[in-house]
């Protein structure tokens, strides 16, 4: 009997040990089986909806799902399946900007105020000076985090009523300011932000569902809080800090475009505009650093209401790593930074 008793209890142990969330995984090679493992650590934490996974390398590119694209409904999300992406938008509205300095359309050292419609007398600090485009892209220019949620005409509003006290080289991230550049964007070349990024990014990559807004929303996916409840969608009102949805199949396509480096806008989206590498540097938008083992990255991510997502770029290696997911917590941030970490270590292991 007392066999029995511990052989049930190893069975039942075994199978806590081993379970599982439905995945799409070919498991035929190492990195496979590192994505594998992780995937499903992340997975198994309460909580967790759904999760993809694309890694870009130089012998070609590889693709992972894990959960369900809801609650319930046994059905994996999919290469087509859309997330909102947060604040990665930030890195595609300072690719528009770099675009439009490259063609001389825009200046670094610029007052913001140049290409903005009204005088706006208060966007200066205390002692006169303009507030430059450049601060604005790196978030040194004393902008606040946010304003009260509205329409465009209360964000203008509180715009003009906003008051910079001083001119310091401090980093405060600031979700008004890429709001304010692609309000900017907009005026310039008088087009609504979702043409201008279609116009110039994403009919040129063939990135045919990364937009702000959609007429068929089937296939957009639901957002998950910390308790498991689902989300409002990002408001698509001044867009330019973090409304835009993508997929894994596009945001594979951005990747590969981002390593490549082949055009003068990107490469200047990836300069060093503030501080310093070894102690994580600023381009546009763009964290710009190493890691404890001396590897260099280029790397941002999101967080909306319900979604987290990453777009990590090591050049030195040719290696891009895209999580998409559509469940947001306080360990979620961390957590998907794990698998980075793991997949990373696994490519170059096989490279030495």
């Amino acid at each position: 009997m007392k066999k029995l008793v511990v052989l049930f209890v190893l069975l039942i142990g075994c199978k806590f040990v081993t379970a599982q969330v439905g995945g799409a995984n070919p498991m035929r090679t190492g990195l496979d089986s590192v994505v594998d493992k992780t995937a499903q650590a992340y997975m198994l934490k309460k909580g967790r909806v759904g999760l993809s996974i694309g890694i870009v390398t130089a012998r070609g590119i590889h693709k992972y799902h894990y959960g369900e694209v809801a609650p319930g409904t046994k059905k994996l999300p999919d290469d087509y399946s859309i997330y909102e992406i947060g604040s990665i938008t930030k890195t595609f509205t300072g690719l528009l900007v770099a675009q439009a300095i490259v063609e001389g359309k825009m200046e670094m050292n610029a007052d913001i105020r140049k290409y903005l419609p009204g005088r706006f007398s208060n966007l200066q600090y205390a002692g006169g000076e303009a507030i430059k485009l450049g601060s604005v892209l790196t978030h040194t220019a004393q902008l606040p985090f946010s304003f009260e949620a509205g329409d465009e005409a209360s964000f203008l509003k509180q715009l003009a009523e906003l008051k910079v006290d001083s001119l310091k080289p401090r980093y405060a991230y600031s979700n008004v300011g890429y709001k304010l550049l692609g309000y900017a964007l907009e005026q310039m070349y008088q087009l609504p932000y979702d043409e201008l990024l279609a116009r110039n990014i994403t009919s040129v990559l063939k990135m045919k569902d990364t937009r702000v807004s959609y007429a068929n929303k089937d296939r957009l996916l639901q957002g998950f809080d910390k308790d498991g409840k689902p989300t409002s969608p990002i408001s698509a009102v001044m867009p330019g800090a973090g409304a835009i949805h993508s997929n894994l199949e596009d945001m594979l396509k951005y990747t590969v475009y981002q390593l490549a480096e082949n055009d003068a806008a990107v490469k200047l989206t990836h300069r060093v505009m503030y501080g310093n590498v070894d102690q994580n540097a600023k381009g546009l938008q763009w964290d710009i650093g190493k890691t404890r083992n001396w590897d260099y990255y280029i790397r941002a991510d999101g967080g909306t209401e319900g979604f987290r997502t990453f777009c990590a770029l090591y050049p030195d290696e040719s290696i891009g790593i895209v999580l998409l997911s559509n469940q947001t917590d306080d360990m979620t941030g961390g957590d998907l930074y794990g698998i980075i970490v793991a997949v990373l270590g696994e490519l170059k292991s096989k490279k030495n």
